[in-house]
């Protein structure tokens, strides 16, 4: 989980007035939908990835901690402010964040974004910061999967068995943090395919235009993430046919720019489904489990798993990219026997 960077001195005192006014945000999916995002995506998990994370122990591991970041929720004042934005994005009907932000244009990291948001008198506290929650979870990861892989490495070829011990203890803790590590963000990437997560609609259409004329809906969010899946959504019911992800070049490293434009991708498709949303309730088709809201959830739920899956492949993929250790040392020259990871 991301902590979100200190604004500039000389930008404080406005970052901490307008925080004041931060409306108070409920959960992205509940329990059920957390738990069956994170289940089909570890259920799905290419071949080509450690062993260690699709045993059927892991699957119930990343099952489990998918809702642990709303489980944390209320565990104080500094750290439910610090990371609550972390779990939405406030996209207005024009498309953009704040009115100066594009999904198709993210800035390139928090300092930009932040500085964004201020040029438009407001931050990423008060209109949320998904994006950024999402790209640094998955750099956690391609980490985690690096120091795995020299772990390993190090376990078959070092030249002691006490050395050999050693490395394999490393990479047996190693799995046991990267799976934690999954777990706990794909709640974000989860987070991310909730359609009232990514808009200023979140719980009702509010004020403003309402060219469709949606009632109010107040309430809406958690009839239809909690409420409604609880009753009607369970794993027959979400798509199974998880889309295979493209095999990447292993040779070239992901950008921050590249793993920020997937991310703006999935969240403008995920906002796109807001206005079907709010037309599926206004018929009332979440508080009777209409076939529509069904296959409509459903659908939510498979984007999340698919792209909570694929996130996962690319990271361990792009981990042979990585540099590890102090000072640094490239994975792959570690795995071709050209260097040694400082301890």
């Amino acid at each position: 989980m991301i902590r979100p960077t200190i604004l500039r001195r000389g930008l404080a005192l406005l970052a901490l007035a307008v925080f004041a006014f931060v409306p108070l945000r409920v959960g992205a999916w509940g329990e059920k939908g957390h738990e069956i995002v994170n289940d089909l995506a570890a259920a799905n998990l290419p071949a080509e990835l450690p062993a260690f994370t699709r045993t059927q122990a892991a699957r119930r591991e990343l099952r489990y901690l998918g809702p642990e970041m709303d489980r944390l929720k209320g565990s104080g004042r500094s750290w439910d402010a610090d990371r609550d934005p972390g779990h939405y994005l406030d996209i207005a009907d024009n498309g953009k964040i704040a009115g100066v932000v594009s999904l198709s244009h993210l800035p390139a990291s928090m300092p930009a974004y932040e500085t964004a948001l201020l040029a438009a008198r407001t931050t990423p506290y008060r209109v949320g910061f998904l994006p950024y929650t999402i790209a640094d979870g998955w750099e956690q990861l391609r980490t985690d999967f690096a120091l795995w892989r020299v772990d390993r490495y190090e376990e078959q070829h070092a030249t002691t068995k006490a050395a050999r011990a050693r490395a394999a203890a490393h990479a047996r803790l190693r799995a046991t943090l990267t799976l934690r590590d999954i777990g706990v963000w794909g709640h974000f990437v989860a987070d991310g395919s909730q359609p009232l997560h990514v808009t200023t609609h979140f719980n009702g259409w509010g004020s403003g235009p309402n060219p469709q004329h949606f009632p109010q809906l107040r309430g809406i969010h958690s009839q239809f993430e909690s409420a409604f899946v609880d009753r009607y959504e369970n794993d027959s019911l979400v798509q199974r046919d998880i889309p295979a992800y493209v095999a990447l070049n292993p040779r070239h490293r992901i950008s921050q720019a590249r793993i920020l434009a997937m991310v703006g991708r999935y969240l403008r498709g995920t906002n796109a489904a807001v206005v079907p949303l709010y037309r599926i309730a206004a018929a009332g088709g979440f508080a009777s489990g209409s076939a529509q809201a069904r296959a409509f959830t459903a659908a939510q739920l498979a984007r999340g798993a698919t792209m909570l899956r694929n996130l996962i492949a690319y990271a361990w993929e792009d981990s042979l990219n990585e540099k590890v250790g102090y000072p640094a040392v490239s994975v792959r020259a570690v795995l071709a026997g050209r260097a040694r990871m400082s301890q």
